[in-house]
C-alpha cells in the first residue's frame, strides 16, 4: 500500500506539471495569434489611392495655330488659279480657350485607361492680308473634343496619352480698310491627340496639365457680300494648345 500511495503521488504531482505547462499554450490557442501584441492585424490597413470613377471639372489656357484660306472662283484656267493664289491667305492665330470636361476612369493595376468630352469657350484669332487691300481675319468661336486616354498610374499621380476627334466652329470676316464686306463660317472636324500629367491632391480633388494638338478637315465657308452673292473659300485650321485643370473625382 505505501508503494501504491507513492505511486500515485507521483502521477498526480506529474499531471498537475503537464497542467500548468499546458495552460499558457492553449490559452494563446484559445485566442490565436491575432491576441499576441505585434500581430499582422494590429498594423493599419494600407490605402491605396484608385483612379477608377467619373469625375467632372474644368480648364484654361493658351491656343496657338495656323490658318490658311484659298478661295474658290470656279474657273480652272491659269488667270484663275494666279488669281485664288493672290487672295489667299496664311497667318497665325492664338488667344485663350476655357471650358469644361467629363469623363471616366478605370484602373487597372497601374494602367488606367478613360473617355473624356471636352466643351471650350475660346478668344482665338488671326488676321492677314489677302492681296493688296484685302484683310482676312478669323476667329474659333468654340471646340469640343472627345477623346479616349490610357495612362500610367504610379501613387497619388498620372501621366496619360490622349487620342480622339474634334469640332470647332471657325468665322471669316474679309475687310476693306478695317470695315467688313463679307463673312463666312462652318464647322470643321478634325482629329486630336495630347499627353497630360495628374495628380489627386485629395481623394476627389485632382489638378493636372496638358498638351494637345488639334487638326482640323478644310472646310469651304461662303463669304457672303449681299443675299444670294457669296465667294466660297477653302478653310483649314491647325492648332496646339495647354491648359490646366482641376477635377472633381466621385
Amino acid at each position: 500500500m505505501p508503494h501504491l500511495t507513492r505511486a500515485f503521488r507521483s502521477i498526480a504531482a506529474a499531471g498537475f506539471c503537464v497542467a500548468l505547462a499546458a495552460q499558457p499554450v492553449a490559452a494563446a490557442d484559445l485566442w490565436g495569434p491575432d491576441y499576441r501584441e505585434g500581430s499582422i492585424k494590429d498594423a493599419p490597413p494600407v490605402y491605396v489611392f484608385s483612379w477608377t470613377g467619373f469625375y467632372i471639372g474644368g480648364h484654361a489656357g493658351l491656343m496657338t495655330g495656323n490658318t490658311e484660306g484659298t478661295p474658290n472662283f470656279g474657273c480652272v484656267d491659269a488667270g484663275c488659279a494666279l488669281a485664288e493664289a493672290f487672295f489667299s491667305t496664311d497667318y497665325d492665330m492664338d488667344g485663350g480657350v476655357f471650358g469644361g470636361q467629363l469623363g471616366y476612369n478605370y484602373q487597372f493595376g497601374s494602367g488606367v485607361v478613360g473617355i473624356e468630352a471636352t466643351y471650350s469657350g475660346s478668344t482665338v484669332e488671326g488676321s492677314g492680308s489677302s492681296g493688296n487691300f484685302l484683310t482676312s481675319k478669323r476667329d474659333l468661336d468654340w471646340l469640343v473634343t472627345l477623346t479616349g486616354r490610357l495612362g500610367y498610374a504610379f501613387g497619388r499621380s498620372l501621366v496619360y496619352a490622349k487620342g480622339g476627334v474634334a469640332w470647332g466652329d471657325l468665322d471669316t470676316d474679309l475687310r476693306v480698310g478695317g470695315i467688313s464686306i463679307a463673312k463666312g463660317s462652318d464647322t470643321h472636324f478634325g482629329w486630336t491627340a495630347g499627353l497630360g500629367f495628374e495628380h489627386a491632391i485629395t481623394d476627389h480633388v485632382t489638378a493636372r496639365i496638358e498638351y494637345a494638338h488639334i487638326d482640323f478637315n478644310s472646310e469651304t465657308h461662303r463669304l457672303k457680300f449681299a443675299p444670294g452673292v457669296a465667294l466660297p473659300s477653302d478653310v483649314d485650321a491647325t492648332f496646339d494648345t495647354v491648359t490646366i485643370g482641376v477635377n472633381y473625382k466621385f
